[in-house]
C-alpha cells in the first residue's frame, strides 16, 4: 500500500506451478505437456537469474531488483510443475470404478461414512463386499436401526447407475461411487472393534442433545465436534445462501477460534509454551473431530498461520503455508478438484494478507470505539471470504449479496458460542451421569439463546428476495476473473485513496495558523516517572469482570424474559405439524398441558417442529397417542423419549410391521408407561376432554393385511375445549365412517381429514355429519401417492369447509376460543416456496377470514394484540459515560479541555512532535531516540 515492493516467498511461487500442473492433469490433460512447460520455465527463469540480462535490465537498481525477483519466481513456478508433473507421470493410475453387482442383495457392506439424514432416511456410503473387489455406493437407507461409521451391515435394495444429465452422476463419479443404493432393509452384523473415537464424538453429539433443543443442538455438534450429518439439511441450506457456510462446518476459522481462545487464556506466558499449547490444542480438536481429511487440511493451514504467530516467527507463515500446500499437492495431486482444499488455502492466504489491516480499519471506525476482539473477528471473516469469492463463484455459481451483512452480525456471537456449546456438553454429560435434567437445562440455556439468534439471523437473511443469486455456468469464469481482479486490486486502491487523504490533510494543515501551547493538564507521564504498579483493584480486571458480568446479566434477563412471554401466553391450541407424508398432532391447554398425536415418519424433523413450539426448560409432553403403528406416524416418536419427559402412551394395541415400530416398542420397554384405547374412553387434558370415538375394544394384535387392516385400527379422538369442537381421525378409511357418525356426531369446528386426503377417506356420510368449518390436511409435498385425492378436495369443497394442506401452508396452528378460530401457518418449506403463490400465510389467513367470519386482525401474526403500549417519557438529559484510557485513568471530556484538545489535533496534522515531557529539553534530541 505504501508503495514497498511485495516480497512474495519463492515457496508461494513453488506451490503456484504444482496447482497449475496439478490442475491441468486433474482436467485430463497429458502430464507430459505439463512437464515440458515446468522445464521451460525453470531453465527460463535459472537462465534470466543468472545471465547478462540480470546485470543489464534496467537503468537503476530497483529495476534489476525486479528482473531477479521475477527471474526467482518463475523458476520456482517452474520447479514446482515439473515435480508434480512427474509424481503424474510416474505415480499410480487411478484406480478403476467397479461395476455394479446384480440383483437386489443381500450385500454385506462396511459403512465408511454417514451424511445428514434425509426425509426421514439414512444416508450413508457403503463399500459392498463383491467380488473381485469392494464397489462404493451413495447408500439411502431406513431410519432404523440406526448406522454408524465402520459398522458392518447386511442391506437388501436396488441399485442404480450415476444419472448422466445432473451433477449428482458426476459428484458419484469424482467421489469414486460406481451408483447409488435405495435401502429396504438394513441389519447391523458388526460394529468397530478397538479403540475408536466415533463412539467418543457421538457420546459428545449425545450430551448436546440432551441439553440444547434442534435445530441448535445440531448446529453445536457441528461447530465443535465436527459431526455435520447432525446439523439440518434446510438450515445448512440457508447458511450457504447467507454466505455462512464457514460456521457449520470444521474449518481453519472454527479452529483459528479455538486456538485463539486458548492463547487469550495463556496471556502472559512465554511464546514457546504458547505455541506447544496451542499446537496441542489444535491437534486435540483435530482428533475430537474426527480427523477427517477436510479437518485435517484446515488444522495444517490455520496451525501454520497460528504457530508462526505464537512463536513470534509470523513472518514466515506465508512461506510455511505454501510448503504445506504444496506437499498436500504432491502427496495426492488430484487433491487439487476438492473445493474444500482449494478453499482451505485460498482462505488461510486472505487471513494471512487482509486479516489485520482489516482488521486495523473496522478497530479504526467510529473514532477508535470497536472493540479489539470484534475487529479481530470481523476482519478474519471478511478476508477469508474476499480470498474465496471467485473459487465460490466457478465451483457453486452462486454468489450471496447478503453475506457481508449476515457475517457481521454472525461472526462475533460464534466464539462465545462454542464457549457456551463446552458448557452445554458439560451438562449435557453431567445428567446422564445420573444428575438431574435441569442441570443440562440450565446450562445449555447460553448455548441455546446464542445458537438461536445466529439461526434466526441466518434464517431471516436466506429468505430475503435475492438473498443469493445463481451465476450461470458461461458466466461464472468471467465472474470470478472480474472477483480476483477487484479482490487483487482492492488493497491497491485502499492505500491510494488513504496516502491522497492524507496527503490533502497536510496541505490543509500547513495553511493553518499557529496553534497555541497546549494544556499542562494533558501533558503525557514523564519518561522519568514510574509506572503505578497494577494492585488486585485496577481498572483493568474490573473492567473485563464488569464485561463478564453484564453479558451474565444480559442472558439471564433475556432468558426470563423469554420464559415469562412463554408463561403469559398460553391458550388452548391445535397445531398440526409439518413432518412430510405422514401425521403429528400437538394439542397444548392454557394451563401448559401437552398432548402429542402421532410422530410422523421423520424423527429428526418432529424434533426440530416440536422444539420450535416447546420452550427448553420444560421438555414436558404429558400424554402421547399412537394412532395404529404405520411407518408414516410411528417412526417419527423413536427420538421422542430421549428429549422430552413423556408421562403416559396410549395405543390401539396392534403390532406394527416395520423397523420404526419395532424401534418405538424397544424404546417403551423401558420408557414411560403405555396402555391401549377403545370407543368409550376419556381422556383429560386441563379444559380439554377428549372421547375416544374408534376403534372398537376387539383389535388384532397382528394385523390381517399392512394397508387397511391397520389403517381401520385407528384411534379417533373427538375433542372439546372453550366450545370447539374437533375430530381427530388417524388414517380411518372411509369404512370407518359409519361407526362414527353412530356415535352422534355432530357440526365440528375442525376436522382432521383421515389418511391424508385420499380417495377411501372421509366419507360424504361424515361430511354430512359434521360439517366442519376448517379441514386440515396433513400431506408431504409432492408426494409419490397423489395425496390429497381430488375427489376429496372437490367433497370438502361441496361442504363449505375451509382447506389447509401442510404442504402449502406449513405447520397449522388452530387457537380454540370461545368467540371463534385463530388461525396461522408457518409457510412452506422454503425450498418450495414461490412469491405470490395460494399458499402463501397472508393470503390464506384473508381468505380465511373471508370465507368464515373469522377475526382477520386476529389471524395474522404480527396483528397488534390487547392494549396498546403505554408511553414512557425519555429521559431528560444523557450524559455520556467516562471513557477508560490506557494507565487506568478515567476522564470525562470536558468543555474547559476542548481546546487544548483541537490546538494538540492540529499540531500533529502538521506533522509538528508531541509536546515535550517535563525535564525533557525540547531543543535537544532524547538519548532514547525520537518520542513515539
Amino acid at each position: 500500500m505504501n508503495g514497498a515492493p511485495v516480497r512474495v516467498p519463492r515457496s508461494a511461487w513453488l506451490a503456484v506451478g504444482a496447482a497449475l500442473a496439478a490442475a491441468w492433469a486433474w482436467l485430463g490433460a497429458p502430464a507430459l505437456v505439463a512437464l515440458v512447460a515446468g522445464l521451460g520455465a525453470l531453465a527460463a527463469g535459472l537462465a534470466a537469474g543468472t545471465g547478462p540480462g540480470a546485470a543489464i535490465a534496467g537503468p537503476g537498481a530497483r529495476s534489476r531488483w525486479r528482473w531477479q525477483r521475477a527471474a526467482v519466481a518463475g523458476a520456482a513456478a517452474g520447479a514446482g510443475a515439473t515435480i508434480i508433473a512427474l509424481r503424474v507421470l510416474v505415480g499410480p493410475a487411478a484406480p478403476i470404478v467397479p461395476p455394479l453387482p446384480e440383483g437386489s442383495g443381500p450385500w454385506t457392506a462396511l459403512v465408511e461414512s454417514t451424511g445428514s439424514p434425509r426425509d426421514g432416511a439414512q444416508v450413508a456410503r457403503l463399500a459392498l463386499a463383491v467380488e473381485p473387489g469392494p464397489v462404493r455406493v451413495a447408500g439411502t437407507l431406513p431410519a432404523f436401526p440406526g448406522v454408524r461409521a465402520g459398522d458392518t451391515i447386511e442391506v437388501r435394495g436396488r441399485l442404480r447407475p450415476p444419472p448422466d444429465d445432473d451433477g449428482y452422476g458426476e459428484y458419484l463419479s469424482r467421489t469414486g461411487a460406481a451408483g447409488s443404493l435405495d435401502a429396504t432393509s438394513v441389519e447391523v452384523i458388526a460394529q468397530p472393534e478397538g479403540l475408536s473415537l466415533q463412539p467418543v464424538r457421538d457420546a459428545a453429539g449425545d450430551t448436546l442433545r440432551n441439553s440444547l433443543p434442534e435445530p441448535e443442538a445440531g448446529l453445536a455438534a457441528g461447530i465443535l465436534i465436527g459431526l455435520r450429518e447432525r446439523v439440518d439439511r434446510s438450515l445448512a441450506a440457508d447458511f450457504a445462501t447467507a454466505g455462512a457456510s464457514h460456521v457449520v462446518a470444521i474449518s481453519g476459522w472454527n479452529i483459528a477460534i479455538v486456538a485463539g481462545l486458548v492463547g487469550a487464556a495463556m496471556r502472559g506466558r512465554s511464546r514457546r509454551i504458547v505455541a506447544l499449547v496451542v499446537g496441542g490444542t489444535i491437534l486435540a480438536y483435530v482428533l475430537a473431530a474426527g480427523a477427517s481429511p477436510s479437518v485435517v487440511r484446515a488444522a495444517v493451514m490455520a496451525g501454520v498461520v497460528l504457530l508462526a504467530r505464537e512463536s513470534g516467527r509470523a513472518g514466515r507463515a506465508p512461506a510455511a503455508l505454501a510448503l504445506a500446500a504444496f506437499t498436500m499437492l504432491l502427496a495426492e495431486p488430484a487433491m487439487i478438484g476438492d473445493a474444500g482444499f482449494r478453499l482451505s488455502v485460498a482462505a488461510t492466504a486472505g487471513l494471512l494478507a487482509w486479516a489485520t489491516p482489516l482488521g486495523g480499519w473496522i478497530g479504526g471506525l467510529g473514532g477508535g470505539r470497536v472493540p479489539g476482539w470484534l475487529a479481530e473477528g470481523l476482519g478474519i471473516s471478511l478476508a477469508a471470504q474476499a480470498a474465496t469469492l471467485p473459487d465460490v463463484l466457478v465451483t457453486f455459481g452462486r454468489l450471496s449479496l447478503v453475506a457481508p451483512v449476515v457475517n457481521l452480525a454472525v461472526v462475533p456471537l460464534v466464539p462465545a458460542a462454542m464457549a457456551a456449546g463446552v458448557l452445554a456438553m458439560a451438562g449435557g454429560a453431567l445428567a446422564m451421569a445420573g444428575l438431574p435434567g435441569i442441570v443440562a437445562t440450565v446450562l445449555g440455556l447460553p448455548a441455546w439463546l446464542l445458537l438461536h439468534v445466529i439461526v434466526a439471523v441466518v434464517r431471516l437473511a436466506a429468505g430475503l428476495p435475492l438473498a443469493a443469486v445463481a451465476i450461470p455456468s458461461e458466466a461464472a469464469l468471467p465472474a470470478a476473473l472480474v472477483a480476483g481482479a477487484l479482490v487483487l486490486a482492492a488493497p491497491s486502491l485502499i492505500g491510494w485513496a488513504r496516502d491522497r487523504r492524507g496527503r490533502a490533510k497536510r496541505r490543509a494543515g500547513s495553511r493553518r495558523p499557529p496553534a497555541h501551547a497546549p494544556n499542562p493538564a494533558h501533558a503525557p507521564r514523564p519518561a522519568h516517572a514510574p509506572r503505578p504498579a497494577r494492585s488486585a483493584t485496577s481498572p483493568v480486571p474490573a473492567s473485563r469482570a464488569g464485561r463478564l458480568a453484564t453479558g451474565v446479566a444480559v442472558l439471564v434477563v433475556a432468558i426470563s424474559t423469554l420464559a415469562l412471554g412463554d408463561a403469559t401466553g398460553r391458550a388452548t391450541r391445535l397445531v398440526m405439524l409439518d413432518v412430510g407424508q405422514g401425521d403429528a398432532i400437538l394439542v397444548e391447554s392454557s394451563a401448559g398441558g401437552r398432548l402429542l398425536v402421532d410422530g410422523g415418519p421423520d424423527p429428526d424433523r418432529l424434533l426440530l417442529e416440536l422444539d420450535a413450539r416447546i420452550p427448553p426448560w420444560d421438555r414436558r409432553i404429558d400424554l402421547v397417542v399412537l394412532t395404529h403403528p404405520h411407518e408414516d406416524h410411528v417412526a417419527g416418536l423413536v427420538r421422542l423419549l430421549e428429549r422430552y419427559r413423556v408421562g403416559r402412551v396410549f395405543e390401539p394395541g396392534m403390532h406394527g410391521q416395520s423397523s420404526g415400530w419395532e424401534a418405538w416398542d424397544a424404546a417403551l420397554r423401558h420408557g414411560p408407561p403405555r396402555a391401549t384405547l377403545a370407543a368409550g374412553a376419556r381422556l383429560r387434558l386441563d379444559e380439554i376432554s377428549l372421547d375416544v370415538a374408534w376403534p372398537p375394544d376387539a383389535v388384532p394384535v397382528n394385523p390381517a393385511s399392512s394397508g387397511r387392516g391397520i389403517n381401520d385400527t385407528s384411534i379417533v379422538l373427538l375433542g372439546e375445549a372453550n366450545g370447539r369442537r374437533f375430530l381427530l381421525t388417524g388414517d380411518a378409511e372411509d369404512d370407518v365412517d359409519p361407526g362414527l357418525i353412530a356415535r352422534g356426531l355432530t357440526r365440528l369446528d375442525v376436522l382432521k381429514v383421515a389418511h391424508h386426503g385420499s380417495a377411501t377417506a372421509t366419507s360424504d356420510a361424515l361430511l354430512d355429519a359434521t360439517r366442519p368449518a376448517l379441514a386440515l390436511i396433513s400431506v408431504g409435498m409432492e408426494n409419490d401417492y397423489g395425496h390429497p385425492a381430488p375427489s376429496t378436495i372437490e367433497r370438502l369443497r361441496e361442504h363449505d369447509a375451509r382447506i389447509l394442506r401442510t404442504d402449502q401452508e406449513g405447520s397449522i396452528e388452530v387457537e380454540l376460543r370461545r368467540d371463534g378460530l385463530r388461525v396461522t401457518t408457518s409457510g412452506a418449506r422454503r425450498t418450495a416456496a414461490t412469491p405470490g403463490r395460494p399458499g402463501d400465510p397472508v393470503q390464506t389467513l384473508s381468505a380465511l377470514a373471508a370465507t368464515t367470519g373469522y377475526d382477520q386482525g386476529h389471524d395474522h401474526p404480527g396483528a397488534p394484540r390487547g392494549r396498546p403500549p403505554a408511553a414512557l417519557p425519555g429521559p431528560a438529559r444523557v450524559v455520556a459515560p467516562p471513557r477508560l484510557r490506557r494507565g487506568g485513568r478515567r476522564r470525562v471530556p470536558g468543555a474547559g479541555h476542548r481546546e487544548a484538545r483541537d490546538t494538540h489535533r492540529r499540531a500533529s496534522r502538521r506533522g509538528g512532535r508531541a509536546p515535550p515531557r517535563r525535564g525533557q529539553d525540547p531543543r535537544r534530541p532524547s538519548p532514547r531516540g525520537p518520542p513515539r
